[in-house]
């Protein structure tokens, strides 16, 4: 009898584990195998070709070389996942019928995304910098992206769905939410016929920003991540960023954290922009508090919507901010994200916001660090 007992309660754990295994959805296991992300660039830069070719020839096959090594280390550094952003609208045509005009930029990408798989790396592919710098007349317009969308979706359809993944767009601005979310609807309901199977990443209006992710409610098609970016605080990640908003260009050597004794001057540049109250405010905001609590508001609706979330960038630009301030502020984050079992990429491997030594391909001292308080904070949540 007792033998008969122990049988029954055995098949009764083995269907309770099977079902709670069944009830993490697709979408949500491929969420959590994203873990750690890092960003490579150059395939979104753009403006490293001339207007006079709509910057389609930006693109050097040399520099393109150079990543499969940085692929490498990125891997060896103990990644997971590497987010790839690609200006794919520069190596098109602008207008009716539309067509590949530089191939160069498509085998390029190609080369990123394989040399991902080698690495074993999730890939995303991130349709990066759809308006240029909005001087380009029809760039990112509905159909476009549509079109966009129809060739790389094709293009990589035969891909591993659960190591592959579609960003559909980067940052989307100078549309309200309604504007996006109908451009959004038409880009995910060509993809999903194109690729059935892949997992889309999706942000919402105003950059990808956390407001709006909050103010937002996910789409109908359940194979979805939804994305948003953490520059928290602007002022400290972004201090002496000359291609920024007002005041932060003349801003440098500001510390993380803020202290109660922390004081900023306002440049004049900033004085009755908003970036003028980043300034005002810079000792309550900037310190781990604050953005475990602004990551903890993100975490709250992917629970409430029971949908999963990406951090798919978030960093400091490094050329005038503290060594030592830049890692703590790492900490914060990565601290936050690791209990909130957020997964992520940084913002970026090679460019100005790289956490590496200098003149290598490995991560600084106090950067590994912060990268292993992700790691912690996740293996306590487990």
């Amino acid at each position: 009898m007792m033998s008969l007992v122990r049988l029954v309660f055995t098949v009764i754990i083995i269907t309770v584990l099977g079902q709670i295994a069944a009830g993490q959805s697709t979408v949500q296991r491929r969420a959590s195998q994203l873990e750690l992300g890092m960003n490579l660039t150059y395939l979104d830069n753009w403006w490293l070709g001339s207007k006079a070719k709509n910057y389609s020839d930006f693109i050097k096959m040399s520099e393109v070389a150079k990543r499969q090594k940085m692929i490498r280390d990125i891997a060896r550094a103990g990644f997971r996942t590497v987010r790839l952003p690609m200006t794919f609208g520069a190596w098109a045509s602008l207008t009716k019928p539309f067509k590949w005009e530089n191939p160069r930029g498509l085998e390029s990408a190609d080369l990123f995304v394989r040399w991902a798989r080698e690495n074993n790396l999730n890939a995303i592919i991130d349709l990066h910098h759809s308006e240029y710098d909005g001087s380009i007349t029809g760039s990112a317009t509905t159909e476009r992206l549509v079109w966009l969308w129809s060739e790389i979706a094709s293009r990589y359809k035969n891909t591993d769905p659960d190591r592959v993944f579609f960003e559909i767009r980067n940052e989307p601005h100078d549309l309200n939410a309604g504007a996006w979310r109908d451009q959004a609807e038409e880009i995910i309901k060509t993809i999903r016929k194109i690729a059935p199977d892949h997992t889309m990443i999706v942000g919402f209006h105003d950059w990808n920003s956390r407001t709006a992710l909050l103010e937002s409610k996910p789409f109908q098609d359940p194979n979805i991540i939804y994305t948003f970016h953490y520059y928290h605080p602007f002022l400290f990640t972004h201090q002496r960023a000359t291609w920024s908003s007002e005041g932060l260009p003349e801003s440098r050597n500001i510390p993380f954290p803020a202290t109660k004794d922390t004081r900023l001057n306002v440049p004049a540049t900033a004085q009755g922009k908003w970036t003028g109250q980043l300034f005002e405010s810079y000792a309550e905001d900037a310190n781990a508090e604050r953005i475990f609590r602004d990551l903890k508001e993100a975490k709250v609706w992917s629970d409430k919507h029971a949908v999963p979330i990406f951090v798919g960038e978030f960093g400091s630009y490094g050329k005038y901010a503290p060594e030592d301030s830049r890692c703590r502020h790492a900490e914060a984050v990565y601290s936050a994200l690791g209990k909130l079992q957020i997964p992520n990429a940084w913002w970026e491997w090679d460019a100005g916001f790289n956490m590496l030594k200098p003149g290598t391909g490995e991560l600084s001292d106090c950067m590994r660090r912060a990268v292993q308080i992700y790691r912690a904070g996740t293996a306590s949540r487990n």
